[in-house]
């Protein structure tokens, strides 16, 4: 009966923990995000931090999962609210309105993980696997409305099509407006135009080569 109440303690001492460090990073940036300052901020000890995370990489490491589960519920969310639609493109437009509003929610940690990622293994390891899961998701929404789609390859259409929305969110994650093309738009009017693009791609047969 005593091991609950106490996992419960540590689940909420882990979950302040990060919690103080997404609110130290958001206002200071990775130069603000220190162990001391973690501690401080979550009102926690050296020992509690140390013997949850070991050290600054796996608060980092912790960090990372977090959010990345985050995204996976909403993905999880999208793919769901999505299957209520009847048509390819409406359906890709719900699922891509849920992500990005998730990506402009998490938009400071995205920022931080995406530079991170490149230079630290695990990081990089957590996110492949992760990359896997969401086109997968994206991958069975899409092939759900096989019938529409007229590439003579569905799977690979499919599969670009992913790519392109990626690239779509990853540049979301990175710039503003004005670093790309200087034009404001509103997230609700981008999502309309890129699922437009992509439902126009997979329902069009191909030109021979």
């Amino acid at each position: 009966m005593g091991s609950k109440p106490q996992q419960a303690r540590s689940i909420l001492s882990m979950a302040r923990m990060l919690d103080a460090a997404e609110a130290i990073f958001a206002e200071g940036g990775d130069n603000a995000l220190s162990v001391e300052a973690v501690i401080t901020r979550a009102k926690t000890s050296v020992g509690n931090f140390y013997g949850r995370f070991g050290d600054r990489d796996g608060l980092l490491r912790a960090m990372h999962e977090r959010f990345l589960l985050r995204l996976g519920g909403a993905a999880h969310v999208a793919v769901a609210a999505a299957g209520n639609e009847k048509t390819l493109a409406g359906a890709i437009e719900v699922f891509l309105s849920h992500v990005f509003t998730a990506t402009q929610e998490y938009r400071n940690s995205a920022r931080f993980f995406v530079l991170h990622r490149s230079a630290d293994p695990n990081l990089r390891a957590q996110g492949i696997r992760a990359n896997a899961v969401f086109a997968s998701i994206f991958t069975t929404l899409v092939l759900s409305h096989r019938e529409e789609i007229a590439h003579a390859h569905p799977e690979t259409a499919t599969d670009v099509a992913w790519r392109m929305m990626f690239a779509a969110l990853a540049q979301q994650m990175m710039f503003d407006d004005q670093e790309v093309s200087g034009v404001p738009m509103t997230i609700p009017a981008l999502v309309h135009e890129i699922a437009c693009c992509l439902s126009v791609y997979l329902k069009a047969a191909p030109a021979k080569r």
